[in-house]
């Protein structure tokens, strides 16, 4: 048995938040429900997320942030590590930061890294970082990814293209350079072929596609597809496949929005997110 068998770690490079679920705060929550340690990376720190009508802090310094990387590097982590995860990076100096960081624990060890792009959706129409961050942050982490976790936004950003159907979708990322050859779980997808009006997961895999749903809860929250990206890096993690980290991830986050819903909350809280663990509780390969 391997050390990375009995101690398994995910390392996520995301915002900290001082109250409230978004980011690592949701993201190394759901990694720790699943027996996995969570090596969280500030890439900056706030007293609550952006949609709270007063919030204060600031990006992690450049100089901080590759002190903490290298002391993780120095203790060998990335020998427990299969999978990293990048959320929101706000400032350029951090997304330099962090693509050095991948590089270096990419050339540790045989690590897969899950790009999240963080930086718009349709709920606010459109980017919420600037754009000149958004560009780079495709620029330079994008090449680096094995995996990407977009919403619809955010893929159609990537692509330079509006995606409405699923012809569109399977044309545009077959004639991507850099994205033909990416595995992509397309969160909150809005396709024309979705009439039932579900919540749809589209998964692109060597020009493939394969669709994943969950019923509809209707509430609008933040912090959703941080929870969901960290738990897919779990259920991989814990050995699952793509697909049924997916459809795990989706049954999950579906229950935690259940309860939000029926408690009448106006964002995630840790009995959303802790009441949803039986989800998690199936058998591993």
């Amino acid at each position: 048995m391997t050390n990375n068998t009995i101690e398994p770690h995910i390392i996520s490079i995301q915002s900290t938040v001082s109250t409230g679920y978004v980011g690592n705060n949701s993201a190394s929550f759901a990694i720790q429900l699943h027996g996995i340690n969570c090596v969280a990376m500030p890439t900056i720190l706030l007293s609550s997320h952006t949609d709270k009508p007063v919030y204060y802090g600031e990006a992690v310094p450049k100089e901080l942030f590759d002190k903490l990387a290298r002391g993780v590097l120095e203790i060998n982590t990335a020998q427990l590590t299969q999978y990293v995860v990048s959320g929101y990076l706000k400032s350029k100096e951090i997304i330099d930061a962090t693509a050095k960081f991948i590089k270096q624990l990419k050339a540790q060890h045989s690590i897969t890294y899950i790009y999240d792009p963080v930086f718009g959706d349709t709920r606010t129409d459109g980017l919420y970082i600037p754009k000149e961050q958004a560009d780079y942050s495709k620029e330079r982490l994008l090449s680096l990814s094995d995996i990407l976790t977009p919403n619809h936004f955010e893929l159609e950003y990537l692509l330079g293209k509006r995606i409405t159907n699923e012809q569109e979708l399977i044309t545009a990322v077959q004639a991507d350079e850099v994205l033909s050859s990416k595995i992509i779980v397309l969160t909150t997808a809005e396709m024309k072929e979705n009439v039932n009006h579900q919540v749809e997961v589209i998964l692109i895999n060597q020009g493939k596609l394969s669709h994943f749903y969950a019923d509809n809860i209707p509430v609008e929250v933040v912090g959703t597809g941080d929870l969901f990206t960290g738990t897919l890096s779990a259920q991989l993690t814990k050995g699952r496949t793509i697909e049924e980290a997916i459809q795990t991830s989706m049954n999950f986050l579906s229950e935690v929005l259940r309860y939000v819903h029926l408690h009448g909350l106006k964002e995630m809280n840790a009995m959303a997110i802790l009441q949803a663990q039986d989800v998690l509780a199936v058998k591993y390969k």
